[in-house]
């Protein structure tokens, strides 16, 4: 059984029964959800980094007195979103320009329970990405994954095709992954 399969409850009971491996498995699962959801309450990549690590480490602690583990995603989101602007409120207090600015914008007006549902569409479809055969795997992971965003012309000559030949495979690569979710129950 692959640790995709296995569902939050399983994974944090075995994590505290003292199984590493299921703590990796979880790590894996949300590092993602956790780092990106400090990007979207305004940190920058460093911070985003340090927010991590002290979600983490909340998480740790608190794992054994989570209330409801199957919603794991939702308190990751809220744990993160309160480390955000606890570190902000402490820099409100220094003074800081750039952190007033900050504390100033407003929440995200998503839900918790969104964020994690999105969060895990997200890693289904990386899931059903994994399952395709290249060329199809590594054009949509540059079209749709690549940080930089690279053009069509530049993942044409990665891939070694015509550009004018991206959007048909790119058509048909989408197509496939639909069938490789509905396969997958999405």
């Amino acid at each position: 059984m692959s640790p995709h399969d296995v569902s939050d409850v399983e994974l944090v009971a075995q994590c505290l029964a003292g199984n590493g491996k299921a703590w990796d498995a979880l790590l894996s699962r949300y590092e993602r959800l956790i780092y990106f959801t400090a990007l979207r309450a305004g940190a920058g990549a460093d911070e985003a980094e340090d927010i991590f690590q002290s979600v983490c480490l909340i998480w740790l602690k608190e794992l054994g007195r989570l209330r409801d583990p199957s919603r794991l995603g939702a308190w990751l989101v809220t744990t993160t979103r309160r480390e955000c602007w606890g570190r902000w409120r402490s820099d409100l207090r220094r003074q800081d320009t750039a952190a007033v600015l900050l504390a100033n914008q407003e929440p995200s007006n998503e839900s918790a329970d969104a964020l994690a549902a999105q969060a895990q569409d997200a890693r289904a479809v990386r899931q059903a990405v994994q399952q395709l055969p290249e060329p199809c795997r590594r054009l949509l992971w540059l079209l749709f994954f690549e940080p930089a965003h690279p053009s069509y012309a530049v993942i044409a000559r990665e891939l070694k095709v015509s550009s004018n030949s991206i959007g048909p495979m790119r058509a048909r690569c989408l197509n496939r992954l639909r069938e490789v979710l509905r396969d997958l129950g999405w």
